[in-house]
């Protein structure tokens, strides 16, 4: 009879590898983005990292040393969390107008302003999943509705890019910055810099990644 106290005992040994190989596996044979849900958790996670890096990046670099006193005030722990909700509802939208851009190209002029409903959907779902903060007690409505608007106005146009729509994510964030504006002032540059990287990056990982046909089929069902 098989022990099975000796495969616990292996458990720990084997943990660690079986987590290396999946994140090698995730990181140069990523799954597809399929489906809605696919989509739905992509943008989520995506926004959630540019907004979390860049804020506190810029906090850290900008406060040297003294960023480890800082990060135990909760005053500035508090408005570093609206400037991280803030940013992350932003760059979500810009990253929905990015994939709008990808998908319409599979979608019949009949079915464009289904495919915005659904887009629009999908952002107010990933809203309406998220606790809400302390200084939103009155809930997205403002940003779906402005979310919506600049949906709309921007399937009639050329599809948008990272760069076309980076610096409407990079101002939320520069102008929320839990750091004195006048301490800042010199670095806006900077900090709109740091938005178009990372929002270049996830443009392009979302293009390699896409299955546009598949999705914007389920998308407009």
């Amino acid at each position: 009879m098989t022990n099975p106290l000796a495969a616990i005992k292996d458990l720990p040994a084997v943990a660690p590898a079986a987590r290396l190989w999946r994140s090698l596996k995730e990181r140069f044979s990523p799954a597809p983005i399929d489906t809605v849900d696919s989509l739905r958790t992509f943008l989520e996670e995506r926004a959630a990292l540019i907004a979390q890096k860049c804020a506190i990046d810029y906090c850290r670099g900008k406060t040297g040393l003294a960023s480890y006193a800082l990060f135990t005030e909760k005053p500035f722990l508090d408005a570093l969390d609206i400037c991280r909700w803030e940013t992350f509802v932003t760059v979500l939208g810009d990253l929905l107008i990015i994939a709008e851009g990808s998908l319409r190209q599979h979608v019949i002029d009949a079915q464009q302003p289904r495919l915005g409903e659904a887009l629009v959907g999908l952002y107010s779902e990933v809203l309406g999943r998220m606790p809400l903060p302390t200084h939103r007690a009155q809930g997205w409505g403002d940003a779906i509705a402005s979310f919506a608007l600049r949906l709309k106005e921007a399937s009639h146009a050329e599809p948008r890019q990272a760069l076309d729509v980076a610096d409407h994510s990079a101002k939320r964030l520069f102008d929320t910055l839990p750091i004195h504006s006048r301490y800042r002032e010199l670095d806006e540059e900077v900090v709109y810099g740091a938005v178009r990287f990372r929002m270049i990056a996830v443009s392009q990982e979302m293009q390699r990644r896409i299955a546009a046909e598949d999705l914007a089929g389920k998308l407009t069902a």
